[in-house]
């Protein structure tokens, strides 16, 4: 069991709050499934914030507050986190039919003993048939108003749908579509992290065809206006499928999401409005940026040397690039599986002599133009300098002596 839930039952118990207290969400969830649970969640009835506040106290986490107007805050201790919230209405019955979905709105009270909490032996509190939907991998709503009540529940069923491979019901499905305007109202704050649980995962291509299908990214991405037929969703498969397929194609998670949200555009000006509104990082605005902008970039040269590699071309495009030549790199076989040789001689060529070159910069240095030619800081250092650098990653000079031999021929030359 969860360390931190072990703690929190026995903290309970001392407190007598075990009548008034039960797992809920995920790790219910977590427990049938026969999951390690992650994230834990508590419902209590009471002053659910001093609950959290004097358990921290008690056992050394520190107490983070999430939520104040529902009452919800953390406990982290040793790298663990638990939940904790008021529960909704006068009964964990009541606080069930708030919930967004079937297989999140279970219970178990935390008045049985810790060894009662597996698959086996469950006291389940399931109003709503979670754990038949959980058998038959289902995602179905709780109820057409929670998704009124909270339009973030939309998303949220597409999210879980898509992170443990379930199928949606066709009522909530429906309904999804349906209610899709009301998304516009949610924070967008809310929206983003729905958006990167959904683009983080490795087979996110269904459930992101459907949510095109029902009308739901048309609210997501307000950029498209009326015109929703430019989403290219056999670019974005083609993507997730080179991920998926080619692991010296790993990419950090941020900019796997990155990559996948820019495919969603073709113009580059959009894919950055859109970023810049989701509120996403300054660094993840400018990676969707400039991959967008890029997207033909090794097209380009691959047509304008006939599929030939070209190294100084090739030279020119790395440094510009350096590590996100691999998302570029994606992007165009996606786009183009005809050039897939052509890129690997290009990922080749960077992975072994240029990086290699990369290596040895800077063969010189302003100082040593000062010391070595008696010359005085001016826009002729970064010119020498750019010049030198150039010789170096196509492989023309490998030393200081070189460079410096170079430097004189310059000087000589004018």
């Amino acid at each position: 069991m969860h360390t931190l839930l072990k703690l929190f039952i026995c903290f309970a118990e001392e407190h007598g709050l075990t009548d008034n207290a039960f797992v809920v969400g995920g790790a219910v969830r977590d427990i049938l499934l026969g999951n390690d649970m992650k994230d834990i969640d508590i419902a209590v009835k009471g002053d659910s914030l001093n609950i959290a506040k004097k358990f921290a106290e008690e056992t050394g986490g520190s107490f983070v507050l999430l939520d104040a107007e529902f009452q919800t805050a953390r406990v982290i201790k040793n790298g663990c986190f638990l939940d904790i919230s008021v529960m909704r209405g006068d009964s964990i019955l009541d606080d069930l039919s708030e919930r967004d979905i079937t297989i999140n709105a279970m219970a178990i009270p935390l008045s049985l003993q810790p060894s009662a909490l597996s698959p086996q032996s469950l006291s389940l509190i399931d109003p709503y048939g979670g754990r038949d939907d959980l058998s038959n991998k289902t995602v179905r709503m709780v109820s057409e108003e929670n998704l009124i009540k909270d339009p973030l529940r939309i998303l949220r069923i597409y999210r879980f749908s898509a992170e443990l491979n379930f199928f949606i019901e066709i009522d909530t499905l429906d309904a999804s579509g349906r209610l899709s305007p009301l998304i516009s109202s949610v924070a967008v704050e809310r929206i983003a992290e729905e958006l990167r649980h959904i683009l983080r995962l490795d087979d996110s291509y269904d459930v992101i065809k459907t949510m095109s299908n029902k009308g739901i990214l048309r609210h997501v991405f307000p950029e498209f206006k009326e015109d929703f037929s430019v989403l290219n969703l056999e670019l974005y498969k083609n993507v997730e499928d080179i991920l998926n397929n080619y692991p010296h194609f790993m990419l950090p998670e941020s900019k796997k999401i990155c990559l996948k949200l820019s495919v969603f555009f073709t113009d580059a000006d959009t894919a950055k409005n859109a970023s810049i509104r989701l509120k996403m990082s300054r660094k993840e605005v400018e990676f969707i940026y400039k991959t967008a902008s890029n997207r033909r970039r090794i097209l380009r040269q691959y047509e304008e040397y006939d599929g030939h590699f070209d190294e100084i071309a090739s030279v020119r495009l790395l440094k510009e690039f350096r590590d996100d030549i691999y998302p570029l790199i994606i992007l165009s076989i996606a786009q183009a599986p005809e050039i897939a040789d052509f890129c690997k001689k290009l990922l080749a060529f960077y992975n072994e002599p240029f990086k290699a070159r990369m290596g040895i910069l800077p063969v010189i240095t302003g100082d040593e133009l000062i010391k070595n030619f008696d010359l005085k800081p001016s826009p002729l250092f970064k010119k020498i300098l750019a010049a030198i650098e150039d010789a170096v990653l196509e492989g023309k000079i490998r030393s200081k002596e070189e460079a410096l031999q170079i430097v004189k021929e310059m000087l000589t030359t004018g």
